[in-house]
């Protein structure tokens, strides 16, 4: 699976996109806002800001004005703003997806 690594990106914008990329991967469909901000642990702005970053870089795509249409322009991209730790991947990946309503 392909890693990228953008410093220009804050930690919430890759925690938004992560939890946008296993919905997808998950579910099929693509999540509301208030999902993924339920889900990522984060404010529904913090969602709303992170949307604009990530789709003004091109890591994801959406409709404007339409209701579920945000999904990653590729969904075997990983993203992180800092170098992984090489000792990351001995651990189980995180899933910031919460099924839970």
């Amino acid at each position: 699976m392909p890693h990228k690594v953008d410093p220009s990106l804050r930690p919430s914008h890759c925690v938004v996109y992560e939890c946008l990329r296993q919905y997808v991967l998950i579910d099929g469909g693509s999540p509301s806002k208030q999902e993924l901000a339920r889900g990522s642990s984060l404010s529904l702005i913090t969602v709303y800001q992170s949307e604009k970053i990530l789709k003004e870089k091109g890591y994801i795509t959406s409709e404007k004005d339409a209701r579920r249409t945000m999904r990653p322009t590729d969904l075997d991209l990983t993203l992180s703003n800092a170098e992984l730790d090489p000792w990351s991947e001995l651990e189980e990946p995180k899933l910031y997806w919460r099924i839970g309503k």
